[in-house]
């Protein structure tokens, strides 16, 4: 963790199985790796969003609109870290699906800041923030 201004912040690259790139885990090993966030953490920035928050994407083999962020991570955030800002980006805007985003829940902002679609073409810009 890493204190700036005041503020405390918290990285992570682990995401639930998803193809198959680095700094993935099994869904159900997940648990263990949020257990290990600080319960103070202002900014979360984390690789993959939580549960049901701007995650979706199409399944790759049925087609079918899936929601593939975490549920563990999801769970800790709500209910343990309740950080200001919680960014993170990996799912990408698609044809008909916009991930990219933000909004409130309780005291948490969530942000998807994920900057390309699927073709690797720059989409958006970005978002500035001020606490």
């Amino acid at each position: 963790m890493r204190k700036r201004n005041g503020l405390k912040l918290f990285g992570s690259p682990y995401t639930p199985r998803f193809h198959d790139w680095a700094y993935m885990k099994k869904r159900g090993q997940l648990d263990l790796v949020w257990q290990s966030v600080p319960d103070d953490v202002d900014i979360f920035i984390t690789h993959g969003p939580p549960k049901g928050v701007l995650d979706i994407t199409h399944d790759i083999e049925s087609k079918e609109l899936v929601q593939v962020g975490c549920a563990a991570l999801r769970r800790h955030v709500e209910e343990r870290i309740k950080p200001k800002i919680h960014a993170f980006g990996h799912l990408h805007d698609e044809k008909g699906i916009s991930n990219y985003g933000m909004f409130t829940r309780g005291a948490t902002q969530y942000i998807n800041c994920s900057c390309c679609n699927l073709a690797a073409k720059l989409k958006n810009n970005g978002f500035v923030i001020e606490l």
